[in-house]
């Protein structure tokens, strides 16, 4: 009996000192509130201020200033969409990570983790409205990402992120563009007037979900690129979205076929060139991609495309195309493309890829059409 009363006795202190440090540590997470001063500089303030845990809640206004800058693991930024960050004059809204660049070539080791924004606006940076380097956890979701010269939500070197429920565009690059990332997912997303809604750039295990795509060059874009630490894209999920009309002019000049031709090309200096506008979803090098139970409609050279990489990264190999709705595409073809309709597959058609069960009428197999989903 006494053994029995010592153990209970035990167990009741290890319980309560459990719930002590369990209140000590709830005591300790604070939330700060940011005053409309109109100046980053009061966020940053705050952020500098702030312990992991923390909550950094920005009263609505608009502020201008220096970047906002966020080194600090387990740290939360919120407010509403009328909390504007006016970026201009700066290359980067907000950036996340104690390092902005590769490592002789390489992604440096993960020293910011389990960063959150809920919410505000970014708009006019020079480069990009926020970009996340080597963060090892991640969520930008119900933000707004409008005007940002390049990208609007741009992880590097990083992994397990959300990006969810944000809307954006006006940018000449990716509103959001996932690159060189691990376990992203970008789902519920509204994305309009950008050069890419959406970009896949040599990156691993990416979900892309139910987000709506409109008026960009190109919605949803699956690339491998040269000069990276990774040389392929492997694994991505690409279902539920709506990808209408996007048919915005590419703003970068084709490339010279010859002397002035076509018409305001220029020598090579940007992958984009070579990008036709007009197209839904496309797949340039990606490997194990799989498109399915989309609604791609009204882009007026590809609904769906899959184009063997031009900068040496060969087939894109196991690519699915299934259950997607696919229509009244490529009506109105950019001259820069090789192929129109709702499908154009434009690779090895004995590459492990398939294409089954979709609704559409119009398709280009010049190399062979892949078979039909098992």
């Amino acid at each position: 009996m006494v053994l029995r009363g010592s153990a209970t006795r035990l167990l009741v202190a290890a319980l309560a000192c459990t719930a002590c440090w369990l209140l000590a540590a709830t005591a300790e997470a604070k939330t700060t509130k940011v005053a409309p001063t109109g100046s980053t500089q009061a966020i940053q303030d705050a952020i500098d201020a702030a312990a992991p845990g923390d909550t950094i809640a920005v009263a609505p206004g608009t502020y201008s200033g220096p970047t906002i800058s966020v080194k600090t693991s387990d740290l939360t930024i919120t407010g509403s969409k009328a909390a504007i960050i006016d970026a201009t004059g700066n290359t980067y809204g907000i950036t996340v990570g104690t390092k902005l660049k590769f490592e002789e070539s390489l992604c440096p080791a993960y020293e910011v983790s389990n960063f959150k924004i809920r919410g505000l606006t970014v708009r006019n940076a020079e480069n990009t409205g926020i970009f996340l380097f080597s963060v090892d956890g991640f969520e930008v979701s119900g933000g707004s990402y409008l005007n940002n010269d390049e990208y609007g939500i741009f992880p590097r070197c990083s992994r397990d992120g959300l990006i969810s429920q944000n809307s954006g565009g006006g940018g000449n690059d990716a509103t959001i563009y996932v690159g060189v990332d691990d376990n992203v997912t970008v789902e519920k997303n509204n994305l309009s007037n950008g050069e890419l809604g959406i970009e896949l750039e040599s990156t691993d295990n990416s979900v892309v979900r139910a987000n709506k795509l409109t008026d960009n060059t190109t919605g949803i874009f699956v690339i491998v690129l040269p000069n990276l630490p990774k040389a392929s894209t492997e694994t991505a999920l690409i279902e539920g979205n709506v990808v209408h009309r996007n048919n915005r002019p590419n703003p970068f000049p084709p490339v010279c076929e010859g002397v002035e031709t076509p018409p305001g090309c220029e020598e090579f200096f940007d992958d984009l060139q070579l990008l036709p506008a007009g197209v839904g979803i496309l797949n340039v090098g990606g490997h194990n991609v799989t498109v399915r139970n989309n609604v791609v409609t009204n882009n007026n050279t590809v609904g769906v495309g899959v184009v063997n990489n031009p900068f040496g990264f060969g087939s894109s190999n196991g690519t699915v195309v299934s259950g997607n709705v696919i229509t009244q595409n490529g009506k109105s073809p950019d001259p820069r493309t090789q192929g129109s309709g709702d499908i154009v597959y434009l690779d090895n058609p004995a590459n492990g890829s398939c294409i089954s069960g979709n609704v559409l009428k119009t398709s280009d197999f010049p190399f062979g059409e892949p078979p039909a989903c098992s």
